[in-house]
């Protein structure tokens, strides 16, 4: 008799805690679920003109993320816009243009930046060295 008690203690036993478990995963997925709400992922655009403010088509943009140094390229179209999407929201990244050998000053995006997505243009004076 002792011996069926036992068994059957812990056969309880397991059920509550299975049961207890079952019952805190929809709030585990919850919030996994806010976290990935309140970091959304970010995107930066703009567009990318000379010095009298013309569009500048097919200037090369560079987005260069701060702590892993990994750059991606975009190439410029007819009105002299990019964009750039996808990017994280726990990194800081810079911004530049380079069109016939002239480079754009580098613009800065910060993670602490609450907006998600960012406008950014960019101006390149053409004819200087």
């Amino acid at each position: 008799m002792a011996f069926k008690s036992v068994v059957r203690r812990r056969l309880i036993r397991r059920m509550v805690t299975s049961a207890i478990v079952l019952a805190a995963l929809p709030a585990a997925f919850v919030g996994i679920r806010a976290q990935i709400t309140r970091n959304p992922l970010r995107s930066v655009s703009g567009a990318v003109t000379d010095g009298s403010r013309e569009p500048l088509r097919g200037a090369v943009v560079q987005i260069e993320a701060e702590d892993t140094l990994v750059i991606q390229s975009y190439v410029t179209d007819e009105r002299g816009t990019y964009h750039f999407r996808n990017l994280r929201p726990d990194a800081d990244y810079r911004v530049w243009a380079t069109f016939r050998g002239q480079r754009s000053k580098t613009q800065e995006m910060s993670k602490f930046d609450r907006k998600p997505d960012r406008e950014i243009s960019l101006s390149i004076e053409l004819g200087k060295d």
